[in-house]
This record gives C-alpha cells, sequence and structure tokens, in this order.
C-alpha cells in the first residue's frame, strides 16, 4: 500500500448512509463489472463531497454524471460538482495500489482529480492527494499534491469577465455588419417559418423581412431596428450532446443607454431548450446580476440597458459544460 511521506492526507470513516445510496445505484446495473465500478465510484464522490462540506465548499452532487444512472452506464465518471468551479473528479484507490486510474474519458472538463484510497472492509477512505489534470491512465501516487492544492482550487475565484483571455464581442461594430468568428446572422441560423418565433419578444416585433432589414442596420424607411446575431453552442460531453443556439440583440440609441437582448432558443430540430440550461448575465467584475433556467422552456430571454463603453458577459451552463462570451457594448 501507498504511503504517503509528507503530503497531507484525511482519513474518514465510510457513512451507512454512503453504503445505501452506492447501493441504490448498484442495484440498477445487470454486469456485476459495471455495478462494483459503480458503488466505489460513489463511495468516492461521497466522501470528497464530505470533505468539502466541512471546508465550506459549496457542491452539487446530483448535477454530476455520477449521479445519473444512464451515464454510469455509459462511462467511468466519479464526478463531482462545485458551485461556480466546475468538475471535480473523485477517483476511487483499491488496497495495495500504487496508481490511480483515471480513464481517458474523464480527461477533459475537469478542474482537477483527487485519489481516495478505499481500505478492504470499506469501512474507510482517505484522500491521498490532488492531480491539476489527467493525461494518462495510471497516475503514480507519488505524483499526486497535497490537498491543500485541492481546497486552493476549490476556493478559487472566478475571473472577472474584464480579465478573460478572450477577445471581446464589440456590439458597435454590429452596425457596420460585420460578424465576428462563430456568430452568424439569423437566417442563416434559422429557416424563415422559424424567424417570427425567434424575433418574439423583440420591441420590434419584426416580421421575417424586418429582420431581414435589421442585419443591415435600419429598415426600409431609415428608422433604426433591432441589430442580430446568434451563434451555435455544445454545453455537452462526447457522450451527451446539450445543443443550443444563443441570440443576443440590440437597440442602438444615440441619446439613451441601448437595450440589449440575450436569448437562448433550441437548435432548429428542436422545439423546446434542454433541461436546466442556465443563462447568467455578469458584470464587469464577472458578478451574476441576471439568470434563468430552463424546465423544458421554448426560449429564455433576458432585457437589460447597456451605455456605450460598458461590458458584460453571457454565460451558458450546463451540467456537462460551460461557455462564457464577453461583449462591449
Amino acid at each position: 500500500m501507498y504511503t504517503p511521506a509528507q503530503t497531507l492526507t484525511f482519513t474518514m470513516p465510510i457513512s451507512l448512509q454512503a453504503h445505501q445510496v452506492a447501493q441504490q445505484f448498484w442495484r440498477l446495473h445487470p454486469n456485476q463489472q459495471k455495478a462494483k465500478q459503480v458503488y466505489l465510484n460513489t463511495i468516492a464522490v461521497q466522501t470528497v463531497q464530505t470533505y468539502l462540506q466541512w471546508f465550506g465548499i459549496a457542491t452539487d452532487l446530483e448535477s454530476g454524471d455520477s449521479w445519473n444512472p444512464a451515464l454510469q452506464a455509459l462511462a467511468d465518471t466519479a464526478d463531482l460538482v462545485i458551485k461556480d468551479q466546475g468538475k471535480l473528479e473523485c477517483r476511487p484507490v483499491l488496497p495495495n495500489q500504487e496508481v490511480c486510474l483515471v480513464p481517458a474519458e474523464v480527461w477533459q472538463e475537469r478542474i482537477g482529480y483527487v485519489a481516495v484510497q478505499l481500505n478492504a472492509e470499506l469501512t474507510e477512505a482517505t484522500l491521498l492527494g490532488f492531480l491539476p489534470q489527467a493525461g494518462q491512465l495510471e497516475v503514480p501516487l507519488q505524483s499526486l499534491q497535497s490537498l491543500d492544492r485541492l481546497l486552493e482550487v476549490c476556493n478559487e475565484t472566478a475571473p472577472s469577465i474584464a480579465n478573460l483571455s478572450q477577445v471581446a464581442v464589440h456590439l458597435s461594430q454590429w452596425l457596420q455588419n460585420t460578424i465576428d468568428t462563430g456568430w452568424q446572422t439569423l437566417d442563416a441560423l434559422f429557416p424563415s417559418s422559424q424567424l417570427a418565433f425567434v424575433m418574439r419578444g423583440s420591441s420590434s416585433e419584426a416580421s421575417a423581412s424586418e429582420t431581414n432589414a435589421s442585419e443591415a442596420g435600419a429598415s426600409e424607411t431609415g428608422a433604426i431596428a433591432y441589430i442580430s446575431r446568434g451563434k451555435r453552442l455544445n454545453l455537452g460531453s462526447a457522450t451527451h450532446p446539450v445543443e443550443v443556439v444563443l441570440l443576443v440583440e440590440f437597440l442602438p440609441l444615440e441619446s439613451n443607454p441601448w437595450e440589449i437582448t440575450v436569448k437562448l432558443c433550441p437548435q432548429q430540430e428542436q422545439s423546446v431548450l434542454p433541461t436546466d440550461v442556465e443563462v447568467m448575465i455578469l458584470d464587469e467584475q464577472g458578478v451574476s446580476v441576471m439568470q434563468a433556467q430552463s424546465r423544458s422552456t421554448e426560449m429564455i430571454q433576458l432585457k437589460f440597458l447597456g451605455s456605450p463603453g460598458e461590458r458584460f458577459g453571457v454565460k451558458v451552463m450546463s451540467e456537462f459544460n460551460s461557455v462564457t462570451e464577453e461583449f462591449c457594448v
């Protein structure tokens, strides 16, 4: 058995409740090898959750793939969602193992990995250490970092949108019909039969023909109309795609703040948004000032005002992934 020399570890008893939850999942899998894998993963996840809760770190146990029986059957995953941070992978380590096994299917979309060693009787679990990233199936236990680093990562403050590495989308450039990389006009994203639904809720109540005029920044009468652009997003995983369309619209006014509308729409072939997709409007410090969550919703729409020069962010999240777009009015 691996014995850490100078690395901070933590040992705790495995509760009866943790075993009861693991047994519930175990019974759902007729394949005994898969059932054992799910059982051990469930114990490891609950152990890490308990440890983090003692330090006041908020988790969302039921949002992880490891808590979804269908996804348990498809992948060897032991993820724990850390609120506002991402997914932490909690890998069980059996007695006498000198390595932590990290399957390739969990090498992405993780803020780190925790090795959890279980004793033969499954009465105790020891958190051995932390791994910031994975790129190999077998990770030597000697290469693990201290649990102090785990706590630092889980407590790190999300970066403000002013410090994001990506280049901000300048909405004013859309007035010159400039299209940023990844963004498209609405008629390129949706069939004409769907445009009226997509434009629903805009103050201009534009028809399909008016929408085409708004792409150039003005209607045929010379009145300023809504400027609209959209971007396809995939918020899913390799085994569970979650595809949506993010729309940003604005009404540029010379003497007043611009009226900005952020919409989240389903893809063409879908009539409603995926369940539990969330949209957040972030201020310049990355703090959420508006948010909404789908519940088999046709469309999410958030409206606010922005003055020229102001910056804001739009964060779209699912249980698998998140995307943040930065904008400058």
